[in-house]
Parts: structure tokens; sequence; C-alpha cells
């Protein structure tokens, strides 16, 4: 179980260091001093699942002289799982723990919680820390990701009829030995990291629902549009990564489907749009539990200080329109002053933001899921004009 450093502020939540696996990379070596993987487990794993599969590959060929395991080194797919996708999603986890540890420690350091939620705030993160480092939860997802890799393997040679996985006939399936290799593996590796993300980005969701049922001290006038909140911005950048490394996966099968069987112009962009949708709607989802604080926060300052405003309207009229003033009086007057910041302080409540989210934290994911997605594009507009497409766009 991953340790709660005490601090001043509390807990610490980590959503990397611990579980049976970070317990195993640490064993061997292949973690810091802070707990969090090295560069060494990037390069380690991400060769782990790509090296035997092409040394099986090549040794076959030269022994069988009806296997070509050549296409292996050919497959765009391979690269994007075994090198792109695990290196990304080992890379960022220490980028992903000290930036989420940072938010969480966010809630107590700026008062966001009154005191009576405190120890529900502790209780959350104490369950998250558990959860996070279960080995019960890992043996299922390594289970999970060995079923999978099966099925998935069978498939995909039975859908290309030949290739380096092996041999697909009328009711046999043969598989090669690199095909045996990325079964039993390379892709449970790949499938376990991702599944292990997915289960952090879920118990990562379900903290901030239990924070955003716990009693808030929320600031309508903050200067962050989103009474105090809007750090939690900075969260979806965090999963940035890991959607990268998703949309890669995902645009080379897109690309190795495409040699395979041809596809509507019309049905690549459905793909596509339906996919950037999705990562969209995915990771700025679990701000929505905030929404309804945020609304009823908005609803309950336009009341109070709409209020305020109408008895200062009111008695600035009566001093200064009833009363006969001058306009040499009003000169240099505080009055004057106090109706503006008044009236900027209206005009800030109703700016709020109901979710917690800027244009930065959405272009940013629509980056991470669509940049990979331009290799696709590009087999359908050519590549000077997607090229100039963009520089129009940006510049």
């Amino acid at each position: 179980m991953a340790e709660l450093e005490t601090g001043d502020h509390g807990e610490r939540f980590s959503v990397v260091a611990g579980g049976p696996f970070h317990g195993l990379l640490r064993r061997l070596g292949l973690v810091g001093e802070d707990q969090l993987p090295t560069w060494t487990a990037v390069i380690g794993l991400t060769f782990l699942a790509w090296l035997p599969p092409a040394l099986l590959a090549v040794l076959q060929s030269l022994l069988d002289s009806d296997y070509s395991g050549w296409g292996y080194f050919r497959d765009w797919t391979v690269y994007a799982r075994y090198m792109v996708a695990i290196g990304i999603m080992v890379a960022t986890e220490r980028h992903a723990d000290g930036r989420l540890e940072l938010l969480t420690r966010q809630f107590r350091t700026a008062l966001l919680i009154k005191d009576e939620g405190l120890p529900g705030l502790s209780k959350a993160l104490g369950d998250a820390n558990r959860r996070t480092s279960s080995a019960l939860a890992e043996g299922i997802l390594a289970v999970s990701a060995l079923v999978w890799s099966g099925l998935t393997e069978r498939y995909v040679v039975e859908l290309s009829g030949s290739s380096w996985e092996g041999h697909a006939s009328t009711d046999l399936v043969q598989m090669s030995w690199a095909g045996l290799a990325a079964r039993f593996l390379s892709n449970p590796l790949f499938l376990f990291l991702v599944l292990r993300w997915i289960w952090r980005f879920l118990l990562w969701s379900q903290l901030l629902f239990r924070i955003s049922r716990l009693p808030l001290r929320l600031a309508p006038l903050h200067p962050d549009r989103s009474a105090g909140l809007g750090f939690l911005s900075i969260y979806p950048s965090i999963f940035a990564g890991f959607v990268f490394a998703l949309s890669c996966v995902v645009a080379a099968s897109i690309l190795k489907d495409l040699a395979l069987v041809e596809h509507s112009t019309r049905t690549l962009w459905f793909a596509i749009g339906g996919w950037l949708v999705l990562c969209l709607g995915v990771f700025i989802g679990p701000l929505l539990f905030f929404a309804r604080s945020l609304y009823m926060e908005r609803e309950r300052a336009l009341l109070e200080y709409g209020q305020l405003a109408s008895q200062h309207q009111l008695a600035f009229h009566h001093k200064w329109v009833i009363g006969k003033r001058t306009g040499a009086e009003l000169m240099g007057d505080p009055d004057v002053s106090s109706s503006a910041d008044l009236n900027a302080s209206f005009e800030a409540i109703e700016t709020l933001r109901i979710v917690p989210v800027d244009r930065d934290a959405v272009m940013g994911l629509l980056a991470a899921a669509g940049v990979p997605m331009l290799a696709v594009v590009a087999t359908r507009i050519p590549l000077v004009e997607l090229l100039k497409f963009i520089a129009g766009a940006v510049f």
C-alpha cells in the first residue's frame, strides 16, 4: 500500500507509489529515491515488450521458409503499442503523481473545505490510496489483460489472413513464435498499463466526486472565475500523455485497417470526430461533479450581491441626485469608486464558470487526442495541403 506521507496539510495522495507492480519495479531497481519510475524503467519496459517478438520473428523467418516475420518491423501498431504508448505511460507517471498530489493538497492549503468536512477529505484520500495500491485490483487487471490479449491476437490473425502474428486457415489459427510472444508478454504488458491508467483515472474521478459532496468554502469573487476551484483545470493536462498514447495506438490501428479494408472518407471523419469527442467528454466529465455547487454558489451570490447593489444604488441616488449635490462635489468622492467596484463584483459573479475548466485545458486534450490522427487525415488529404491548412488555422 502506498504510504501516506504526513505533512503540514495532511495525507499525500499518490497514484503511482504502491501496488505489486510498483513493488516489482522497486525490487528491480527501476524506481528512484522518490519511489517513482526512472528513465531506466521506461526503456526497460519498452524493450521488454518490443524485443522478444522481434527476435523470435527473425529467428523463425530464418529457420522456417514458409514463414516471414519481417512484417513485424513494418507494422506501425507494433511501435505505437510497445514503444510509444508503453514509454509514454511509464514516463508520465512521475508528472502525474506530483501534479495530482499538489491538486489534492490545494483543497487544504486554499481552505476550500470547511472544518467539518476535513475528516471526510482525509477518509477519501486514504481510501483512494488503498485502492490505488490494491493487490486484488492489479491482479484483476493483469488477468483481464492476459485474457483480452488472447482474444484479440486470434482476431488480428483472422482479419489479416497471414501476418507476422501467424496464419489463419478456414478453421484453424496458427500462431507464430513472435505472435505467441506478443500474446503472452507484449500485449498483456501494454493492456495492463492501459487498464492501470484507467483504474487510476476512475479512482481520481471518485475522489473528485467525494470531495464535491463535502462542505465547500467557495469564493464567488475569486479571480479564477471558478469560485476558487479554477486550479482543477490543471487536472486534464495530467492525463494528456495517456490520451496521446492511446491516440497513437488508435491512429496506427486505423492505418493498418485501411491497408486491409477500404473505408469511405465520411466514415473516417466520423471515427476521428467520435474519438476526439470521447476523449474530451471522458476527461472533462469528472469536473461536472462541482457544477451543482458552483451553480448554487453563483445563484446565491447573485441574490446577495444583487440586494447589496440595489441598496447601494438607492443610497447613491438619494444622496447625489435627490440630495441636489453638484458635480464638483462628486469629483474625487469615494462613492463613485465603490459603485464601480460593486458593479465589477456583480459582473464577475455573472461570469462565474459552472464547470471549473478553461480553454487551455480543452485545447490541450484536443491536441493530445488529435495530433496522432493527422497521420490518418493525411491518407485523405495531401500532406502539403494539410500543412497549409494547419498553418492557416494557426497563423
